[in-house]
Formats: structure tokens, C-alpha cells, sequence
């Protein structure tokens, strides 16, 4: 048996809880015995929480990656379930003070251990789905306007390269066909888009704001900032809609009977 080792993690952002929560949480993808890792959370004043994972591993560093790891993914689910950014840092690495949050959302019991077991379950079935989401919190935390109106595309993207379901419509056609295809699939004619109906060219144009961003091509300058701020709100809530329909839609994890034995 492996050692085990309780990792302490800081959760940021404005989040908070009624009670100290506890349960325990499968945790194990390869390893040839059941792993459970206990979960403690507390409160961490208005700074959001304090995670304590057991986590097991031979070494100290590894026990250390593989709580961020574990946690994270959990995280990445919560964040966009709430639609808040939540931060994750391994307490002793922790250089600055976080924010002080003056209003903050109450995640119930049931709401972290479901975070825990969809972030499981993606794992085991769908882990391009768990990218997204994991963009998609990015995009929620980042200060820095060109890295959070990339982390929102690439939110998109992620799902739309891998899962569009008329792939043969799109041959050589390249992201931007497939992303129409997806929003087709999930939404229907252009008309009934959410967020951006009728807009033909939001997707041709934001993937050239995308490409010239990802590429250095833009400057950075007050003026192209002043460009890309207003596009980020509509590309969060065009990815935070995609992103829940298509889910609620679309995703159909393959739940076979040796994936089922895993999730217990």
C-alpha cells in the first residue's frame, strides 16, 4: 500500500460554506487497488476555503501534484456549475494575499461532492469535456483580457473540434466549421442562437481575434485592449451557454460496466 499523505489546499473566490463538510471520494484511475481519498473543507474567512485531501504517493512532491490534480478537476466542475471564478493554490506556495470577498456564494454539501463525482466520471469517460471546463475556469480567473478571451474560445473549441457530430461536413474546413456545426447541433438555425442570434460572422471574426492573439500578431497596446474587453463578456456567455446546453444535450457519457465499477 501506498503512504498517505493530507495535503492542504486554498480554495479562493467568492465561495463559502455553513459547516465544515467531510465524505470520501474514489479517487484512483490506474492503480490496481480501490483508492479513497477523505475530503475535508473549512471555512477560510472571506477568502473562500481550505481543502485538506489525503492523497498517496511515495514521495512528497507526488503527493503534492496528485492533490492538485485530484482537486482541481473537482474545481474545474464547480467553478462552471456556479459560474464563479474559484482559485486553487497549494497553501505553502502561496506568496499573496488573496481578495477579501464581501459577497459569497454558499456551496452546500451536496453541491462539493458533486463536483467531485462529475469531475470522476469525465475522467473516466469524456476528459475532453473536463479540458473545457478547465478553460472555461481559466477564462473566469484570469485578469489579463487577451488570456481570458483565449481561455473562453479555446473552452469552445475544445469541445467543438472533438465532438462535432457532422464531421463530414467539415472536411478541411478547419475549427471554424465545426464550431457552426456544434452551435447548429445544440442550438438550431442561427436565428435561435443564445446570446449571439443572427451574428453570421461572430465566428469567422472571433477566431481571427483568436489567431491574432495566439500568434503575436496583436499589439498590446490601450487601443487593442479597448477592442478585444467588450468581445469578452459576449464570448463568456456564449461559452458558459455552449458549454451547459451541450452538456444537457449532446454529452452521453459511455458508461460501460468496467467504468461503472470505478465510479462506486
Amino acid at each position: 500500500m501506498l503512504p498517505t499523505w493530507n495535503v492542504d489546499l486554498d480554495v479562493y473566490g467568492p465561495i463559502t460554506i455553513n459547516r465544515v463538510i467531510n465524505f470520501r471520494q474514489r479517487k484512483e484511475l490506474n492503480y490496481h487497488d480501490r483508492l479513497y481519498s477523505n475530503i475535508e473543507i473549512n471555512k477560510n474567512g472571506r477568502h473562500g476555503v481550505k481543502i485538506t485531501a489525503t492523497a498517496f504517493s511515495n514521495e512528497l512532491i507526488y503527493a503534492k501534484k496528485a492533490a492538485l490534480y485530484f482537486v482541481g478537476q473537482a474545481i474545474d466542475t464547480l467553478s462552471f456549475s456556479v459560474n464563479l471564478p474559484i482559485y486553487l493554490s497549494y497553501t505553502a506556495n502561496r506568496i499573496s494575499s488573496p481578495k477579501a470577498e464581501e459577497v459569497r456564494r454558499i456551496i452546500e454539501d451536496e453541491e462539493w461532492v458533486q463536483s467531485f463525482k462529475d469531475a470522476r466520471l469525465y475522467n473516466l469517460t469524456e476528459p475532453t469535456f473536463l479540458r473545457a471546463l478547465g478553460w472555461y475556469r481559466k477564462g473566469l480567473c484570469s485578469d489579463d483580457p487577451f488570456d481570458k478571451f483565449l481561455a473562453f474560445w479555446n473552452s469552445i473549441e475544445t469541445i467543438t473540434s472533438k465532438y462535432n457530430p457532422n464531421k463530414a461536413n467539415c472536411n478541411d474546413r478547419g475549427s471554424k466549421c465545426h464550431m457552426w456545426e456544434c452551435f447548429k447541433s445544440v442550438w438550431g438555425e442561427i436565428q435561435e442562437w443564445k446570446v449571439i442570434p443572427n451574428q453570421e460572422l461572430w465566428i469567422d471574426q472571433n477566431y481571427d481575434t483568436r489567431k491574432d492573439i495566439a500568434h503575436g500578431i496583436a499589439s498590446i497596446d490601450i487601443e487593442v485592449i479597448e477592442q478585444i474587453i467588450p468581445k469578452i463578456e459576449v464570448i463568456n456567455e456564449v461559452a458558459f451557454e455552449f458549454i451547459k446546453d451541450w452538456k444537457e444535450k449532446m454529452l452521453n457519457p459511455n458508461v460501460t460496466p468496467e467504468i461503472r465499477e470505478k465510479l462506486i
